[in-house]
Order: C-alpha cells, then sequence, then structure tokens
C-alpha cells in the first residue's frame, strides 16, 4: 500500500511539530539537570535518583517522534522529483562571462 505524499504544506506542519516536540524534550532535560545540581548541593543527593529516573523516560520515550519523522522526511526527499543539476544558467543563456 502506497500512500500519498503529503503536500509542502503538510511536511512543513509535520517538521514545525517535531521540532517543537524535541525542543520541549530538551528544555525538560535542561530544568532536570539543574534539579539534579541544586539537590546535589543542598539535599546531599537523595533526590537524584528519582530525577535520573524522570530523564531517562524523557529520553526513552520523548525522541521517538522526532526519530520517525527524520525517517520520514528522508524518504519523502529520496521519492520527490528531482530537479536536473545544470550549470551556470546565467552562462548558458549568455548574461554571464
Amino acid at each position: 500500500m502506497t500512500n500519498p505524499l503529503p503536500t509542502m504544506q503538510q511536511a512543513a506542519q509535520e517538521a514545525e511539530f517535531q521540532l517543537t516536540a524535541a525542543r520541549d524534550v530538551l528544555e525538560w532535560q535542561h530544568a532536570l539537570i539543574k534539579a539534579i545540581h541544586l539537590d546535589h548541593l543542598h539535599d546531599g543527593g537523595k533526590g537524584i535518583a528519582t530525577l535520573f529516573e524522570v530523564a531517562k523516560y524523557f529520553s526513552d520515550t520523548g525522541f521517538g517522534g522526532v526519530y520517525s519523522a527524520i525517517d520520514e522526511f528522508k524518504s519523502l526527499g529520496e521519492s520527490a522529483p528531482q530537479n536536473e543539476q545544470r550549470g551556470n544558467v546565467a552562462r548558458e543563456i549568455g548574461g554571464g562571462q
């Protein structure tokens, strides 16, 4: 079964969504890193194990959609019609030196 290729607008919207999701996960991971550091400084690291579990969860699940989107975009790029590679168009027309 072949699925129709998405339009450029649909592909751009999916890319925007995946990049936004990746940004959110990175921001959450950054907040976790700061929390781990503060726990180490002020509470002797008592909560670090739990914070690491949350970080592991983000690592295991957070980028799944991004990885599949990368594969999808790669597939789309390989299946999209390619423009012919041409030399210097201005030179061919006679406008270049």
